[in-house]
């Protein structure tokens, strides 16, 4: 029997998934139509309560406003007013059957009447939940304002609740009041008072208590799918025992092979269908690949070498071209491989700018010698011509796909940039100069400041510390000014290093 056969049968048992996923979304369905019945239902209630709410408050408000034009309002301060207004505010509060209280209050904040009588003639913080003007009918000027302070207790007659189902009021700022209890998980339904925008009536049950029938009916299917898996495992098990292994076996073999890089390792499957012949073309295929993979990598060490090579000698061009020193290129190198370590990039990141600053000044490989050696200090044209090395070395390497390359070129642009913005070429500031830029510049300055030249004798190691801490956030970026002082150690022992033959001549002097 062919694998192609056995594939089409292995399919075959594994076509009952679609009656498992059949169930699921039939459970999802229920679940939905049980969702629906139940906040249609939950809705209903809730405009029941709510309209009945809203006939109360509606109530309040038109007796509200009828109470402050009845004439015992007409003057505020007639004598007695405030036990007649009192009485009728009393009255009202026990008619509606309501907690909290009337309060007639003057244009200076005063409490004149109330149905709570010790507020009389103070001022307090009411926060209404209604209020009405009082207009005097002899003048037609507001004389003050009849307010109710309603706690949302009021709410409760109205409210049925029960363990599994209650009601709350929530705040248009969020809060929320007369909640029984918090609920786990719940369907929740909400209603805003159109008398009161600000104030929303919630309606929630309880989950668990609102899916119990459907809780039923998913046990059923949680054991009709368990039965389904059952019967899908074991023909499962059956097909890959007999049919499936051998594949598995040489996905193994190729995994381990890739891991390790043993080419020497082969796979044994005993078969004549197209699984064997598989096999066999596999182990055939791993037969020479040890070879070629030896070359390869024989190959591309040689490649890296080679192009670290080229680059290092380009670099040594630029500086022997301007006559400096001749291990300048490799203490810049040691310099920025420490500084970027130090600074937290990567060891293979470190090791690839270690041999990418050597080309820092290969744009001066174009600049004419009677600029480039002058002894002297540059005019200004000499200065603009010897500027454009920074540009030259980026226009020579920046077409280059190869990743060292790359790093070249942006250390050849940017290492003159200062962290003030006042370098060239292009005057960048801050982390807006590659870091790449930013150590070659610090190594860089480092070694020259230290090292003779035409158009200058070195500097000793006090006069460079005091500048390179007047030049922390200027010149320099700070992070790496701390660096260099932190690990000063290290970079005077890169320069004792590898110094110069003429440094070691007058060293011994």
């Amino acid at each position: 029997m062919s694998f192609k056969l056995k594939t089409i049968l292995l399919f075959l048992g594994i076509s009952l998934i679609p009656y498992a996923l059949t169930m699921v979304f039939l459970g999802n369905s229920f679940r939905e139509e049980q969702y629906e019945a139940v906040t249609k239902e939950m809705n209903t209630q809730l405009n029941l309560t709510t309209q009945r709410i809203e006939q109360h408050l509606t109530t309040l408000e038109k007796d509200m406003q009828f109470m402050a034009k009845s004439d015992v309002m007409n003057d505020l301060y007639t004598q007695d007013l405030d036990k007649r207004i009192g009485s009728m505010l009393i009255a009202k509060k026990n008619d509606m059957k309501m907690r909290g209280h009337f309060y007639v209050v003057n244009q200076n904040g005063m409490i004149v009447a109330s149905s709570d009588f010790a507020s009389i003639t103070k001022k307090k913080n009411l926060e209404p939940f209604f209020s009405v003007p009082v207009i005097s009918s002899f003048t037609q000027q507001q004389i003050g304002k009849l307010i109710v302070t309603y706690p949302l207790e009021n709410f409760k007659p109205f409210f049925s609740n029960s363990p599994e189902r209650h009601y709350y009021v929530a705040y248009h700022d969020g809060s929320i009041h007369l909640r029984p209890s918090v609920f786990k998980e719940s369907l929740k339904v909400s209603r805003t008072l159109f008398i009161k925008p600000d104030t929303t009536i919630v309606l929630e049950e309880e989950k668990e208590f609102a899916y119990r029938l459907l809780n039923k009916y998913e046990q059923w299917f949680i054991l009709l799918l368990i039965a389904g898996a059952f019967f899908i495992a074991t023909a499962a098990y059956y097909v890959a025992t007999s049919l499936i292994r051998p594949v598995i076996t040489l996905s193994n073999v190729a995994k381990k092979i890739t891991r390790t890089q043993d080419y020497t390792q082969k796979v044994s499957v005993d078969r004549d269908d197209e699984v064997g012949q598989l096999s066999d073309a596999f182990n055939m295929m791993i037969g020479g690949m040890d070879q070629a993979l030896e070359e390869i990598t024989a190959l591309n060490k040689e490649i890296e070498d080679t192009q670290r090579e080229v680059v290092f000698t380009m670099g040594s061009i630029g500086e022997s071209r301007s006559k400096e020193t001749g291990n300048h290129v490799k203490r810049v190198a040691e310099y920025t491989k420490l500084l970027a370590v130090h600074y937290g990039l990567d060891e293979v990141e470190a090791e690839m700018l270690k041999q990418a600053s050597p080309m820092h000044d290969i744009g001066k490989v174009a600049i004419p010698d009677a600029v480039l050696n002058k002894p002297g200090r540059f005019d200004e044209e000499e200065r603009r011509i010897m500027d454009t090395h920074a540009a030259l070395g980026y226009d020579m390497l920046q077409n280059s796909q190869r990743p060292l390359l790359v790093m070249a070129a942006t250390v050849a642009y940017e290492h003159h940039e200062k962290w003030d913005g006042s370098g060239y070429p292009r005057g960048l500031s801050g982390e807006d100069i590659h870091i790449y830029g930013r150590i070659t510049a610090l190594a860089d300055v480092f070694d020259a400041l230290g090292s003779d030249r035409v158009y200058k004798k070195a500097w000793d190691d006090a006069k460079i510390f005091a500048l390179f801490r007047e030049e922390r956030g200027k010149h320099f970026d700070p992070a790496l000014i701390d660096i260099f002082f932190d690990h000063l150690d290290e970079f005077l022992a890169i320069r004792d290093r590898l110094k110069d033959i003429d440094d070691m001549i007058n060293d011994k002097k």
